[in-house]
């Protein structure tokens, strides 16, 4: 299963983590994961072209991070748009991805 873990502080995205696999398919047929990559690094790349520092990326073999370190409008929308972009793969595909949001302290 595929875990997204959403750091909120009041109606703010300060973190974002994803891991694991979906298990929907076999490796390289997964549409799961395929999606929800193409979501994360889609997002990735506009955040890093865009907020010049502002957020700290991270991305291994199992897991990607996002961080602010500087918040802003920008961030925000970025960070929401990707958000309702997983819950809708979320909505299709409910036995393969799950989302956690969680408060956290900015």
């Amino acid at each position: 299963m595929i875990q997204v873990s959403i750091g909120m502080c009041e109606e703010h995205i300060l973190s974002l983590q994803c891991k694991g696999h979906a298990g929907y398919a076999e490796s390289g047929k997964d549409l799961v994961c395929a999606g929800v990559s193409s979501i994360l690094f889609g997002a990735l790349n506009a955040l890093d072209e865009m907020e010049n520092g502002n957020v700290d990326l991270r991305v291994t073999n199992s897991k990607i991070s996002i961080r602010v370190k500087e918040d802003s409008e920008h961030i925000q929308l970025l960070l929401k748009m990707i958000l309702i972009q997983l819950k809708t793969v979320q909505e299709s595909y409910q036995e393969y991805i799950e989302i956690k949001k969680m408060e956290v302290q900015p």
